[in-house]
């Protein structure tokens, strides 16, 4: 069974979307479209807002003010993701913009940064990685996107956080992921350390938390970036959303066969 026919250009827009809207794109979406896709008038695309099912856009007018859609017929009904937190330390730009990338991909829900004591930067360009999560979001074709929360100390996070969290730490005393995840029904958060690791005191009060436990990934020493990605696919593979099957694009579907008004 494959998919409903979609576009292959989708655009993230913030405003409420039904059939038979008129609506001008903000300067952001205009611009991908006329200057990046070159997207001429008549052309169909994909619009969703995160909160709503996917609806086919017709252009009808491409301009230096902006490119003026018309809604048409739903070709994704909309459909929530089950809630799934990914904290992490700040590191480095170009590994935390791909982490992002990676874990949006993998369906991470939102992203809480974390202050810990081998943190080596707090300074984090938001706006920066909400791009970037939208436009992984665009390309793997889910239908919401990550939300950012504002980095916060490890301890507040964990004290204030409603669900369990699975953390990731590289000593040796504690199980492998898949055997502890064969334990649990469900986790809301995961976890992993900065580029220099938990430090021994946060790993001995991390222990002591009711709402914490304690995931191996291997033998070897991870990069933050790679722990994270390695920790959200497992966990998706094991107790996330990989049950669903595939379905996988069918055959492009000639623009002018979208439904519209």
């Amino acid at each position: 069974m494959t998919k409903p026919e979609r576009p292959t250009v989708r655009v993230f827009v913030e405003e409420d979307l039904a059939e038979g809207q008129a609506l001008v794109l903000a300067e952001g979406p205009s611009h991908y479209l006329r200057n990046v896709m070159r997207k001429a008038e008549g052309s169909v695309i994909g619009l969703f807002n995160g909160q709503s099912p996917e609806f086919a856009a017709k252009l009808v007018k491409v301009a230096k003010k902006g490119v003026q859609v018309e809604l048409g017929s739903v070709v994704v009904p909309f459909e929530p993701e089950p809630s799934l937190t990914l904290m992490f330390s700040p590191i480095k730009r170009n590994p935390m913009e791909t982490l992002i990338v990676k874990a949006t991909e993998l369906g991470v829900t939102r992203f809480q940064p974390l202050i810990m004591e081998h943190t080596q930067s707090e300074r984090m360009k938001v706006d920066r990685l909400k791009t970037i999560a939208i436009e992984a979001a665009e390309q793997c074709e889910r239908l919401t996107v990550p939300t950012f929360a504002e980095p916060q100390p490890l301890r507040d996070v964990v004290a204030e956080f409603q669900g369990s969290i699975g953390a990731a730490f590289e000593t040796s005393d504690f199980e492998p992921v898949q055997a502890v995840l064969a334990r649990v029904e469900c986790l809301e958060g995961l976890m992993v350390g900065p580029e220099g690791g938990f430090s021994a005191a946060e790993i001995d009060w991390l222990k002591q938390q009711p709402g914490v436990v304690g995931l191996g990934l291997g033998p070897r020493i991870l990069k933050a970036e790679t722990a994270g990605m390695v920790l959200v696919g497992i966990y998706q593979a094991l107790k996330g959303d990989w049950d669903k099957r595939p379905d996988f694009r069918g055959p492009e579907k000639p623009e002018g066969k979208f439904s519209f008004a």
